[in-house]
């Protein structure tokens, strides 16, 4: 059930070539890049952390929330937030951003060229 659902929201948001698996995958190699220092451009950071967003309309579904076997994929989100969490500036907030991986930044950034 929660497969059907998951691709449902997905092709509501645009992201119809998404499975739970590769959002997955997407996140944690954001998270990844993000813990070596990210060395794009804000925009393209803003852009490629957008999957949080996403997964966030996922877990906000209430059809999502009502599927028991949606709970594998909550978890290992959760687990790739915490990492991410502790990537990120404590004392720094963005303004207007809309959930808490948009509103602090990584205290590490990749360097110039």
């Amino acid at each position: 059930m929660f497969v059907e659902r998951f691709n449902v929201v997905a092709r509501a948001l645009g992201r119809k070539a998404l499975t739970p698996n590769r959002s997955i995958e997407s996140w944690l190699q954001f998270v990844e890049s993000c813990e070596e220092g990210y060395e794009d451009s804000l925009a393209e950071y803003r852009n490629e952390l957008s999957i949080r967003r996403f997964l966030q309309a996922v877990f906000d579904d209430s059809q999502v929330q009502r599927t028991s076997d949606a709970q594998w994929f909550i978890r290992e989100v959760e687990a790739i937030d915490a990492k991410f969490s502790s990537l990120l500036e404590a004392g720094f907030q963005v303004a207007g951003s809309w959930g808490w991986w948009e509103r602090r930044i990584p205290r590490v950034g990749g360097g110039y060229s």
